[in-house]
């Protein structure tokens, strides 16, 4: 994949919510700025994987909307929040025994290289594993659950995941609603 995919995925995104969800648009916040992006990745202690890196520099996530299947994209701070808060809960090792992944995910609760993406409002994410077990891929992501732990491996990368939802856009998965309080999001379909 190379950087200007993530922005053609973004105006893939953007083009679709203007002909479904016009009413979406205006609430896509800015992109984040590379100072932004450099301080994050000193807090962090490695460097975003440049998928993410080029998606939040066109939008800095979805603004709270629901836009994935899995839930909304996370801005730089949420992302920052959860992962700082998840490691500070489970770090490396805390209730390592009950993880039960399936694929190749290491057997940790949460790793402090799993970086939360995807947020489903309940706890629950789409990660970045920037430290997978032999025969996983770096940048993979996984399905983790707060009551659970880690479980699948969804897609190779966050690019991947991106080509997947922008394909099933196009392909008719997703529809245009407004939850009770008027706010809209995009209710998946499955096949």
């Amino acid at each position: 994949m190379t950087r200007t995919d993530v922005a053609e995925y973004w105006a893939d995104i953007e083009r679709w919510l203007l002909i479904h969800a016009p009413a979406a648009i205006p609430l896509l916040p800015p992109g984040a700025s590379a100072t932004v992006m450099d301080a994050a990745e000193n807090r962090l202690g490695f460097a975003l994987p440049y998928e993410v890196r080029d998606f939040l520099a066109v939008h800095d996530g979805s603004g709270g909307l629901w836009l994935h299947d899995r839930g909304e994209f996370m801005s730089l701070d949420s992302i920052l929040s959860s992962w700082n808060l998840d490691f500070d809960l489970w770090g490396d090792g805390n209730n390592d025994e009950w993880a039960n992944p399936h694929g190749p995910i290491k057997k940790h609760w949460f790793n402090r290289k799993w970086l939360p993406i995807v947020d489903a409002r309940t706890g629950d994410y789409v990660c970045v594993d920037l430290d997978p077990p032999v025969g996983g891929e770096e940048g993979q992501l996984i399905a983790w659950y707060h009551d659970g732990g880690p479980r699948d491996v969804l897609a190779s990368s966050f690019g991947g995941l991106l080509n997947e939802f922008v394909t099933e856009l196009a392909g008719g998965r997703y529809a245009f609603k407004l939850d009770r309080a008027g706010v809209p999001y995009l209710d998946y379909t499955r096949p």
